[in-house]
């Protein structure tokens, strides 16, 4: 077995982040995702995804005539993305950027980051610079819907579990959440087998953002928050008690 130093998140998860389940919930929240936009009345003909990972949800929208365009910071992630784009001859252009930074060519008439990326922001400077990003990217009146673990969310995982177990891969997390930081501490530790069994371990640091402030924060960046939702799509009310959330704002 060979042994790989700690990594960068999503450098080893990259390779088993289809096999072992992990992008199901993007593809299964993009088909929910369309419908109710459908249902708002929405009219557009591209897309950008946000932190867009493996390309599972870009493809998936490319597949159903609306050319996406993903941006993602692992290099890994574009790597595979990008094979999926070319498998599926999918209208889905994959780039390699902070989505922070990001600056787009063309204007999108739906603007989506999903699978809990926000969370991986270390800080409400670096939420807002993705807020205004995502604002400059978005056609006026058009959506951005993204999701966020709560804190009630992080502080509630568990200290150990094992993500997925494979035929060909093991993968299990050891997590630890801080109340003081507002932020969860998770080490992967990926057992893969590739011509040999490889070892590797990553770092991932999730932080959890109060409601209220997020919602200041879009109206800040130029966006109107319209719904907030639970992932069965309930409004959120003052009772709400998830684990996660859903956020439907609006380019003003």
């Amino acid at each position: 077995m060979s042994i790989n130093p700690r990594l960068e998140p999503f450098t080893i998860l990259a390779d088993v982040y289809k096999v072992s389940g992990l992008s199901a919930y993007g593809t299964t929240l993009a088909a929910q995702l369309l419908n109710f936009i459908y249902d708002m009345s929405w009219e557009g003909s591209r897309m950008l995804d946000l932190a867009s990972g493996n390309g599972e949800v870009a493809c998936w929208f490319a597949g159903r005539n609306i050319p996406a365009v993903g941006v993602d910071s692992s290099a890994n992630m574009i790597k595979h993305a990008k094979a999926l784009a070319d498998e599926q001859n999918a209208a889905a252009t994959f780039i390699k950027a902070d989505i922070r930074t990001y600056q787009a060519d063309q204007p999108a008439d739906l603007v989506l980051c999903i699978g809990g990326s926000l969370n991986y922001l270390p800080t409400m400077n670096d939420l807002g610079a993705v807020f205004r990003s995502a604002a400059a990217a978005c056609t006026p009146k058009k959506p951005f819907i993204f999701d966020l673990h709560t804190i009630r969310g992080l502080a509630n995982t568990p200290a150990e579990r094992i993500v997925s177990d494979g035929d060909h891969h093991l993968i299990t997390a050891r997590s630890a959440f801080s109340y003081e930081t507002l932020s969860l501490n998770t080490l992967y530790t990926v057992f893969h087998y590739v011509a040999g069994w490889q070892r590797a371990e990553e770092m991932h640091t999730l932080r959890g953002y109060p409601v209220q402030a997020v919602q200041r924060l879009l109206n800040s960046s130029g966006f109107t928050l319209e719904k907030a939702l639970t992932l069965d799509f309930a409004p959120m009310t003052a009772s709400t008690d998830a684990d996660m959330l859903l956020f439907v704002a609006r380019r003003t």
